[in-house]
């Protein structure tokens, strides 16, 4: 199969099979036992901790490691939002922001503090290319505004929000800024410290780390609250004993992944621009290439096909050998309409025509090349079938 879902997950490198098996051998104790064992593996977990501050440029002990990208971007947003609140008076209820077109773990978390934490929740939209509404969240935006969260990239169009801009328009207001980096982290430009971002949220198997581990970044100057209470795990933000091998394979990983970022860049780029031109060429005015060119990351490219439900163009691309998606991996098995198309104006019927490719380093053009007159000739069969 042509594997072009690569926004979904990535395979492990060997650098990362490699460090995960030396870890597991070497660093099989827990990290929070006292003997050598366990002496041991707390090195290599504070080791791969420094690392990924250095990698990131924020203090190595604001680094929190969790079993997926979506926990830490739950326990991030649950930490920060009930640290506000506790801190507000007993007749203030916390107000917090997110955009329509997050990942459903993000909106999720939202609508659970909405729901068992009675914070009140603002959901702003997307502009038609796909990013933020910025005047929209400067009107959402009030004293009593404890949390927002925007993501980076977004993981079906690959639209890239202002986080930089968001964070100058929050530098005097008193509300934590937090952003779910996974799809952007080792693909793009990331400056939590210089962007006046207080979290940001990882994963790795979103680059070609093991499947299981995440993290958050969250600022040490900032207050949070654990979502488990008395725990001595990653300095009380989650229980469980550390996955050491897995953190360990994840630096390895990214390590890798953020020295070849701007080469692998040029390369994916190259790639989506042939890749859309082709599907320009053979399909004309059957497909709409979702988000603006200049403001999207080469990775993602999302599609939407007119007159053809997504989830069915996704099933026939895939007996044909190539392996795409209808959006975030987390909501294909929903059937509902794409969340960001709807955040962008679409109705649920235009919604439901989406798909996604995405592309990594190791994509290559004969690849492209043939993903796009594999999904020209489902849409052209469908289109003439319908006809009939």
């Amino acid at each position: 199969m042509i594997y072009l879902d690569y926004a979904a997950t990535t395979p492990m490198s060997q650098t990362a099979l490699n460090a995960y098996q030396q870890a597991a051998t070497r660093f099989f104790g827990n990290s929070n036992s006292l003997h050598d064992a366990g002496s041991n593996a707390s090195g290599a977990l504070e080791s791969s901790r420094k690392l990924f501050g250095n990698l990131l440029g924020v203090p190595h002990h604001g680094i929190h490691f969790t079993g997926s990208g979506s926990e830490a971007a739950f326990l991030a947003i649950y930490g920060l939002t009930m640290a506000a609140k506790k801190s507000f008076s007993s007749t203030v209820t916390p107000h917090i922001i997110t955009s329509m077109a997050e990942h459903s773990c993000v909106r999720n978390s939202f609508s659970w503090l909405a729901k068992h934490h009675g914070v009140e929740v603002s959901f702003i939209s997307s502009l038609e290319n796909g990013t933020i509404n910025l005047d929209e969240l400067k009107d959402e935006l009030r004293p009593d505004t404890a949390l927002i969260s925007i993501q980076h990239v977004n993981s079906e169009t690959g639209a890239i929000n202002p986080l930089q801009e968001i964070g100058d328009l929050l530098s005097n207001h008193p509300a934590s800024f937090h952003s779910d980096c996974v799809q952007s982290f080792c693909k793009l430009e990331l400056k939590p410290a210089d962007w006046g971002l207080d979290s940001i949220t990882i994963s790795g198997h979103k680059v070609h780390g093991p499947k299981g581990i995440g993290a958050a970044y969250i600022n040490p100057k900032a207050q949070w609250e654990p979502f488990i209470p008395e725990t001595n795990q990653e300095h009380g933000f989650r229980h469980g004993t550390a996955d050491v091998p897995a953190v360990v394979a994840f630096a390895a990983a990214a390590r890798e992944q953020l020295e070849k970022r701007e080469s692998d860049y040029h390369h994916v780029h190259q790639l989506k621009e042939r890749f859309t031109d082709i599907l320009n060429e053979t399909c004309g005015d059957s497909i709409m290439i979702e988000g603006d060119p200049d403001n999207c990351s080469p990775y993602i490219t999302g599609i939407r096909l007119k007159g053809m439900e997504g989830q069915f163009a996704m099933l026939q691309c895939s007996q044909k050998g190539v392996g795409i998606s209808t959006g975030s991996a987390c909501q294909v098995n929903e059937q509902k309409p794409s969340a960001t198309m709807v955040a962008m104006g679409r109705d649920d019927e235009d919604a439901k025509q989406f798909i996604r490719f995405s592309f990594d380093a190791s994509t290559t053009l004969q690849e492209i090349e043939k993903g796009a007159d594999v999904l020209a000739n489902v849409l052209k069969s469908h289109l003439e079938h319908v006809k009939l």
